[in-house]
């Protein structure tokens, strides 16, 4: 539910409003935090888990890698709040909208390198393909969009397409194998990057509006899950292991790569 339903139209309209200026200034930088720095993380946090969680194997230990290596979105609105530059707000910016969906294609690819013999060549081959042909579908869903909605003069029915957009993005991108996530974030830039060239400023202003309304709706309900199921998942946690210790020694040790980030 919440890698289809949610995460498409919140990485869509993260990217939506990202200014496009500061996305390509920083695009070298956002790249390497984003990609290079998350798959890094991952890679190290899979050989933690391995050596501190018996049975497991390395490409598990990075399945679970990629879950915790993403810098959490909140950090980046902290930091908003001091007097950091604009250029660091801009590359975190991009940062926290991107790697979401590396990291969500990480896990794709280390959970299909757990049942079968693990290939690095294969597995890069594999990352590869999610990646491109994800930008592929986003870049034409993202054109497409803009080429229907420039011909919708109403703002509340221009906006109801938009609410389309991001699945329109993620759902053939799954079909093919590829990362729907990508493809709702690509999607997003491009539409951001020549809405003031498409659409009228009225429905430009009608999407800004209702699409924070609807990033406060998700994000609320993703947080609200989240504290609902706590409490079963600990549970769970003493029953078979007799206690949190042992869990939260090895969370502790799991957040000294992110510090370090």
């Amino acid at each position: 539910m919440v890698l289809e339903g949610v995460l498409p139209p919140l990485l869509y309209s993260s990217a939506v409003s990202m200014p496009a200026m500061n996305f390509r200034r920083e695009f070298g930088a956002i790249s390497g935090l984003s990609v290079l720095l998350v798959v890094g993380g991952a890679l190290l946090l899979g050989v933690f888990f391995m050596l501190v969680i018996p049975g497991l194997s390395f490409a598990w230990g990075v399945a679970l890698g990629a879950i915790v290596s993403p810098t959490d979105a909140v950090a980046t609105s902290i930091i908003k709040q001091t007097s950091v530059s604009k250029r660091v707000v801009a590359m975190l910016d991009g940062e926290s909208l991107l790697n979401d969906a590396t990291a969500l294609v990480l896990l794709r690819t280390a959970i299909v390198a757990t049942s079968a013999t693990f290939s690095f060549w294969g597995t890069v081959g594999t990352f590869g393909y999610s990646v491109a042909v994800a930008v592929v579908i986003g870049w034409a869903a993202g054109r497409f969009n803009l080429v229907v909605r420039r011909r919708v003069t109403d703002p509340t029915v221009n906006t109801v397409i938009s609410f389309t957009v991001p699945f329109v993005a993620s759902v053939p991108a799954e079909a093919l194998g590829a990362s729907g996530l990508v493809a709702a974030v690509v999607a997003g830039l491009v539409t951001g990057i020549r809405a003031p060239r498409d659409l009228s400023p009225l429905n430009r202003l009608s999407d800004s509006q209702n699409w924070r309304t609807i990033e406060l709706v998700l994000e609320g309900a993703v947080f609200l899950t989240m504290g609902v199921q706590i409490d079963s998942i600990v549970r769970n946690v003493q029953r078979d292991h007799g206690g949190v210790g042992t869990a939260v020694l090895i969370a502790a040790g799991a957040l000294a790569p992110r510090s370090c980030r």
